[in-house]
């Protein structure tokens, strides 16, 4: 398996993935066992991507043209004869054309997307969410990303408080697309109000 220089393989899931975010994936089938293979050989990432429809095991899907490349960290094979990997978000990137290789295999040509990561927000209302979030990991314990966290960095916070709280996979995308940090915090801001008023 052998990719093109702006080309990568293309992973649909139920799931979004944010940019230094961990995806633990058990893998069985052969088209991303070989994928995997060929990205640890020739050093690439694959695209994560959020699925329209369709099954994420087998059969034709459909997928947002916006997703998350990820980095494989860790591989090995589990006791349940599956393997196991571990990667990593690192940037966003949209798919320019797609195709599907013989073997069912997803791959695309994509482009990188460029986010304004300057936050413009309040300092208090950064603090106040930075605040929110470290006791949220605080309370995951083993289950939290490894430290250092980045508590200072305004896109990191919204990126992890979109993924741990309680929100649909539209939500997260639509956060994850935001253009600028700033809205990404409102709109996040805007998911916690709401479920604060509903809880009272």
């Amino acid at each position: 398996m052998i990719f093109k220089r702006n080309e990568v393989p293309i992973f649909p899931l139920n799931f979004v993935l944010f940019p230094d975010s961990l995806l633990p994936l058990k893998i069985f089938e052969p088209r991303y066992i070989d994928m995997v293979s060929a990205c640890l050989r020739e050093k690439k990432e694959f695209g994560v991507v959020l699925m329209k429809s369709g099954r994420e095991t087998r059969g034709p899907v459909s997928f947002h043209k916006i997703g998350t490349l990820a980095q494989i960290e860790t591989f090995d094979q589990g006791e349940d004869g599956l393997l196991h990997i571990i990667a990593k978000g690192t940037s966003l990137f949209e798919v320019i054309q797609s195709e599907q290789r013989k073997d069912g295999l997803n791959v695309a040509t994509i482009d990188p997307v460029i986010m304004n990561a300057e936050c413009g927000m309040p300092e208090v209302e950064l603090s106040h969410l930075s605040k929110l979030l470290s006791e949220v990991l605080e309370s995951l314990a083993e289950m939290a990303p490894p430290k250092p966290w980045c508590l200072d960095n305004a896109m990191w916070v919204a990126h992890r408080l979109a993924e741990l709280l309680p929100l649909n996979n539209e939500d997260r995308l639509e956060i994850l697309l935001s253009p600028t940090v700033d809205i990404k915090i409102k709109k996040i801001s805007a998911h916690i109000n709401k479920g604060t008023k509903s809880v009272r």
